[in-house]
């Protein structure tokens, strides 16, 4: 059996080498559109009572086109503090893969609910940011300089959704945050939670972090063993 280190490993090089290609990043995002979670993964991680979920960006070999596909390589913010070579067991059982799927489209009756928390956006304005990226992405791509090579998702937003809204999966849509400048845009994950009679509700957060730009993302440890 192979090891999930090394395949999130070479995913990861391989993103880093095309993530500044604009023609590449935009056929590899137009491919599917989605990320999705399970319960599965969230059990795995919960146990480590993480503040946050580390997602890397990974190209995996795609046998069916024979080209790459995009996955998320995601690890648990305590596990991935550690140095990968002296806890190689341990990230071995924490690192799931989530690959990029094809098309769900939430309901936009959902776009009623209203946000309750700080930092919570309401389904409409997850609707809204995942249209920004439908109709912009390929003149945002084409302006970067220094792609997102891993995203920090809060634990808090995974739990509320599986454990409040009773979520089976969860679906994390790439999206456009338009930015007080306008016109100015960073990329985005949006959080939509679906069990067997669809969307569960909609839980977008402003508080996930691609890094880059947030910040240096070489403290995390996985990327470190990568890079």
């Amino acid at each position: 059996m192979s090891s999930i280190i090394s395949k999130a490993s070479q995913a990861i090089q391989i993103w880093n080498e095309v993530r500044n290609n604009p023609v590449a990043v935009i056929n590899y995002f137009n491919q599917s559109t989605y990320f999705k979670i399970t319960k599965e993964d969230y059990l795995i991680w919960k146990d480590s009572d993480p503040e946050f979920i580390h997602a890397y960006m990974g190209l995996v070999p795609n046998t069916a086109q024979g080209n790459f596909s995009l996955s998320l390589f995601s690890v648990d913010s305590v596990t991935d503090q550690n140095p990968v070579e002296s806890h190689w067991e341990l990230f071995e059982a924490k690192i799931r893969q989530n690959p990029y799927e094809a098309a769900v489209i939430p309901d936009p009756s959902m776009t009623l609910v209203e946000k309750s928390n700080e930092g919570e956006i309401t389904p409409l304005e997850g609707l809204t940011r995942s249209i920004q990226w439908a109709l912009h992405k390929d003149v945002w791509i084409e302006g970067q300089e220094d792609l997102v090579l891993v995203f920090e998702i809060p634990f808090h937003d995974l739990k509320i959704l599986f454990e409040n809204e009773l979520a089976d999966y969860i679906i994390l849509s790439p999206a456009l945050n338009e930015q007080e400048e306008a016109n100015v845009f960073k990329i985005d994950l949006i959080l939509w939670g679906y069990n067997a009679n669809g969307i569960t509700w909609n839980k977008p957060m402003d508080l996930i972090r691609p890094s880059p730009p947030f910040k240096s993302p070489s403290n995390f440890q996985l990327l470190h063993y990568a890079l």
